[in-house]
């Protein structure tokens, strides 16, 4: 048993061998430890699943889809319609115009009329758009001279939210919209988002939703009922969570990595300044 002469010198010699030996061993061990942190930062990027419109589809090739006649929506009690009337009577557009007419547009009541100027309630309940416009053309040509009217939705709308460059609420004026043209109006994509998963979610009857999962990568969403978006829908636009993870792995991995070279380095700092004579 080693006796040392009093507690200040067993600390004194421990110090003494601790600064002989510190610079020798990290010296030794530090291109080790460099070379093991390097490789593991190269290792941890991965490369990662690229999410693109229509990946799996070939080249120069035709696709046969199903028959997805865009159909004309029919008005419905609630509905609230832009009307647009030109014609030689300037004067008296305005008179019908919705922006002059009704701020709100022409909302279609309980009873399925509009109000609609010089020509009272009109029943519009399950007339589409384009027969609407041919009855007002009709009953406003004792009015006007040559009148021209074009009829849009002002309450219809579909919503876009998730893994989008700009989540909104889109109008949608006219009977439908591809869920292509949706998202292209909704900004880019942001990184990680999985394509091959978008949920849409439509109301059907008796209150009830359904909900479907698109696939954007495959020709599959072209024979899918759920191509052409309805007024209400949603789009839920996912991430990969599988990519995520990776990504945040690869994160703290780079964190920690930074935080052992920093630490290093200031060691060897604070040795050479202090330490080695």
């Amino acid at each position: 048993m080693i006796v040392y002469p009093s507690w200040c010198d067993y600390y004194l010699q421990m110090i003494n061998s601790f600064k002989k030996n510190f610079a020798a061993i990290l010296l030794k061990w530090f291109p080790l430890l460099l070379f093991t942190i390097v490789t593991g930062s190269f290792s941890s990027c991965t490369t990662s699943r690229n999410s693109a419109y229509f990946k799996n589809i070939s080249r120069d090739t035709v696709l046969t889809t199903a028959n997805l006649l865009k159909e004309e929506l029919k008005i419905q009690k609630g509905d609230i319609l832009n009307l647009s009337v030109s014609s030689l009577n300037k004067e008296e557009d305005a008179l019908y115009n919705s922006i002059s007419a009704a701020a709100a547009g022409y909302e279609v009541d309980n009873n399925g009329e509009i109000h609609v100027h010089h020509l009272g309630k009109i029943n519009v309940l399950g007339l589409t758009r384009k027969q609407l416009k041919i009855k007002l053309e009709k009953e406003l040509d004792p009015y006007l001279k040559d009148p021209v009217v074009i009829v849009s939705f002002a309450n219809h709308h579909i919503t876009i939210i998730g893994s989008v460059g700009n989540p909104q609420i889109l109008p949608m004026p006219n009977e439908k919209v591809s869920i292509i043209d949706a998202l292209a109006n909704s900004g880019s994509m942001v990184p990680f988002t999985n394509l091959s998963n978008v949920i849409v979610i439509r109301d059907s009857t008796d209150d009830k939703k359904q909900i479907r999962q698109v696939n954007l990568e495959d020709n599959s969403v072209f024979n899918s009922e759920f191509f052409y978006l309805k007024p209400n829908d949603v789009v839920v636009v996912k991430p990969d969570e599988k990519e995520l993870q990776k990504q945040q792995k690869r994160t703290d991995y780079q964190q920690v990595s930074s935080i052992v070279l920093q630490t290093i380095t200031i060691s060897l700092i604070i040795y050479n300044t202090f330490f080695r004579k």
